[in-house]
């Protein structure tokens, strides 16, 4: 005689602490990536902070943008950005030129000297993930990013 199986499978709902504790690891994780590419930074002679990196990154990957689109993708309001622009302007690894299509907005442009660092950063950002990446599966890593792009849905769908 046969019987039918049935497999059940019991979730648990993650706890408000399991996911306060989740979110202080990506916290301190993120903290520890600031500290190991302000020390490389330092001992390359370069003169750089982890948000101006920041800003760089998207500047070398979309040149020439207003403000407004770089405090999006960098997750930094616009007084903030302002600051960070000007220093960036001082050292001459960035301009403000006028935009053509609208005259009260300014677009942000490297310069030669901002587009060659990247040849200086890239590899030490590059060599900080290939460590911090030591034996961690893959599959590891996918199942985790999952978990956060389903965690950002829910936050998102909740602010609706």
């Amino acid at each position: 005689m046969l019987r039918n199986f049935v497999l059940s499978f019991t979730f648990r709902v993650a706890t408000p602490e399991s996911l306060a504790a989740f979110t202080e690891a990506i916290m301190l994780t993120g903290s520890a990536f600031r500290c190991y590419l302000r020390q490389r930074f330092k001992d390359c002679s370069l003169d750089l902070t982890t948000e101006m990196m920041q800003v760089l990154r998207y500047l070398w990957r979309n040149d020439s943008v207003n403000q407004q689109e770089i405090a999006n993708a960098v997750n930094r309001d616009k007084a903030s950005l302002t600051a960070m622009l000007d220093n960036l302007v001082r050292r001459e690894l960035v301009t403000r030129c006028e935009d053509h299509q609208d005259r009260r907005s300014k677009r942000i442009v490297l310069t030669p000297k901002g587009r060659d660092l990247e040849q200086q950063v890239i590899p030490l950002i590059r060599e900080m993930y290939e460590l911090a990446g030591q034996h961690i599966p893959s599959q590891q890593l996918e199942a985790s990013m999952a978990l956060l792009s389903q965690m950002n849905q829910n936050l998102a769908l909740a602010g609706k």
